[in-house]
């Protein structure tokens, strides 16, 4: 990843997001390897995601973004699937998400991608009711 790309993945987070911290390039640079995204033909982030290791058996997939003039053209089912992947690729059993519960357009992309709503919690920080999603990608035997 590129400074340039680290510099709108940041933006494009800020600004279509809800977030209680502030992302920057540099925050973005520092993690690099967790971040899947697209660029358009021009070569500009179309849609982000940051996949996370949090268990030795669990991912978590945190702030699918997609560009507002990118929507509804593939962007955000496309990155769930290489994430997802990529937890298969290194051993993951468990994909887990959270998403606010005013965030309808998401919830319909996790549910549409197998994703299974498994509980509710409110985040003081934020001041939302916030949504437990979770995909089990290594079913049992």
């Amino acid at each position: 990843m590129d400074e340039k790309h680290a510099k709108q993945i940041a933006e494009l987070l800020n600004e279509q997001n809800k977030l209680v911290v502030h992302y920057d390039a540099e925050k973005v640079l520092k993690s690099a390897e967790n971040y899947l995204y697209e660029v358009t033909d021009s070569g500009d982030v179309a849609a982000c995601l940051e996949l996370k290791r949090v268990q030795w058996y669990q991912f978590e997939v945190d702030h699918l973004t997609v560009h507002e003039g990118f929507l509804r053209r593939g962007y955000g089912q496309k990155l769930l699937d290489q994430a997802e992947k990529k937890a298969v690729t290194e051993n993951g059993r468990l994909l887990q998400c959270t998403i606010r519960q005013d965030n309808a357009a998401s919830e319909g992309l996790f549910a549409k991608c197998a994703f299974n709503r498994v509980g509710e919690f409110f985040y003081p920080l934020s001041g939302n009711n916030v949504g437990v999603w979770q995909k089990v990608i290594s079913p049992a035997r």
